[in-house]
């Protein structure tokens, strides 16, 4: 079977082998997806139907608030047993919240159903995957696109970190409960999206300079769920349902791509990277934290704008290989010991594993970049919009378009580049400018995009 992804809708992914072009048949253990109105009512029939009768409820204390007690009075009254542990509402996904999830389980559950978005989501997959047992969420923001992914982001030894776990058998979203989540979740949702757009492009250019897999069929479903929330922001500030729906169904269907690949690629590139460390900051710094989609959102027009500079400015490849023989790894060390404070040694440790900044390894990816730059340039101006339409997008929705107004200021603006992808194996822009030797030069070029923009 293959996937017709102009015509297909959410549930047409679900329980079928697709067959592709790209070589590699996609699945997923994904079984059923419900966003609509009264959506207990499915929750219940589902457990019913697959024989869950124990089931070990995770949630905050705002989700509990929201729906949890709703829904477990809702599902004991039916005959489904139930127990249920209620995190802090700002709860880190460290090893503090597994344990404290671990020593509250009573008994032996037959299904993990966690209540709320983000963090809970990662600590029920994680957990489910660790002890054998699968799990669902009920969606209680849109605000990110892990539901359906197979990586769980967690905060260990100081550092986040996505460990692979496995997808939800199911996700339920009850449109009153997403439509009525805190209007910054929704925005959140949002910014995750458009973030797509460098992503896709991070990805290509990783096929194009080192034949990493790819698969346009991917791409195609990931580029469409775009072109739905696009089309729906206008309806973001009045929480019209059509538009909730419309990032709901988009954030499930971009963790399921992930799923179909077996990694992140379709829905995670250089703005997850840059994201991923100024959260990082913001937890050495006691800061409150800041919402995942957000960030991403934030740091997607500055990426997109360092990618069109350089489409646009063009690479001196003789003086950028100079640049990489120089580097020097003893400064390098020493300003990852500085900027990571006590994540450093897991950002070392990787470095000494990945060799991302192997000297050799970046004069061959120079080389083979020298080759195909008019090809690479072409991608990069045909398959990004313009960095102020994105920003346009965020100023639409009243979201933060500049990283001061989260509370990043300029000099974490420019860490976000130059340090970022020291925490995944990852090519994309910023491994790219790094092989260039044009990594601290772009930094500027970003910050001065959101001071001007």
């Amino acid at each position: 079977m293959k996937m017709k992804v102009a015509t297909f809708e959410i549930n047409d992914y679900l329980g079928h082998a697709f067959n592709c072009d790209c070589g590699k048949q996609h699945t997923t253990r994904l079984e059923h997806v419900r966003v609509c109105d009264h959506v207990k009512e499915d929750i219940l029939k589902y457990l019913q139907e697959h024989a869950y009768h124990t089931v070990y409820m995770i949630e905050d204390e705002n989700t509990c608030r929201i729906y949890g007690e709703e829904l477990e009075a809702y599902l004991n009254a039916n005959g489904i047993a139930s127990d249920r542990v209620i995190l802090e509402a700002d709860v880190v996904p460290n090893e503090a919240s597994v344990f404290r999830i671990l020593v509250n389980m009573k008994r032996q559950y037959d299904y993990i159903l966690g209540v709320g978005s983000g963090t809970l989501n990662d600590l029920c997959k994680f957990i489910s995957y660790k002890l054998s047992l699968n799990y669902g969420i009920a969606a209680t923001a849109p605000s990110m696109d892990g539901f359906a992914s197979v990586g769980a982001a967690l905060i260990t030894d100081n550092l986040k970190t996505t460990y692979d776990c496995h997808v939800p058998t199911a996700i339920f979203g009850d449109l009153d409960v997403l439509a009525n989540a805190p209007l910054d979740m929704i925005k959140a949702g949002l910014g995750d999206i458009v973030g797509k757009y460098n992503c896709l492009v991070d990805w290509k250019i990783a096929h194009m300079i080192n034949g990493e897999y790819y698969c346009q069929t991917i791409v195609d479903m990931v580029y469409k769920s775009i072109k739905e929330v696009v089309a729906h922001a206008d309806g973001v500030m009045t929480r019209d349902k059509a538009a909730v729906k419309a990032i709901t169904e988009a954030l499930i269907e971009t963790g399921m791509a992930m799923g179909f690949v077996g990694n992140s690629r379709p829905a995670s590139g250089s703005e997850h990277h840059v994201s991923h460390y100024w959260e990082m900051k913001f937890l050495f710094a006691h800061h409150a934290p800041v919402f995942h989609g957000t960030k991403v959102g934030l740091a997607t027009p500055g990426v997109i704008a360092m990618w069109k500079k350089l489409a646009r400015d063009g690479i001196d490849f003789a003086a950028c290989r100079k640049r990489v023989k120089a580097f020097d790894k003893a400064a390098w060390e020493a300003m990852v010991l500085d900027r990571f404070e006590a994540a450093a040694p897991g950002v070392l440790a990787l470095e000494e594993k990945a060799g991302k900044n192997d000297i050799e390894a970046a004069l061959k990816r120079i080389d083979i970049m020298e080759e195909k730059w008019p090809d690479i340039q072409a991608v990069i101006e045909q398959e990004l919009p313009q960095p102020e339409e994105v920003t346009a997008i965020l100023k639409s929705v009243e979201a933060p378009y500049r990283p001061m107004q989260v509370g990043i200021d300029e000099a974490m603006t420019r860490d976000g580049v130059i340090l970022a992808k020291e925490v995944r194996v990852r090519y994309g822009l910023l491994q790219l400018l790094w092989d260039l030797g044009l990594l601290e030069d772009y930094s500027t070029a970003f910050v001065a995009y959101y001071r001007n923009n």
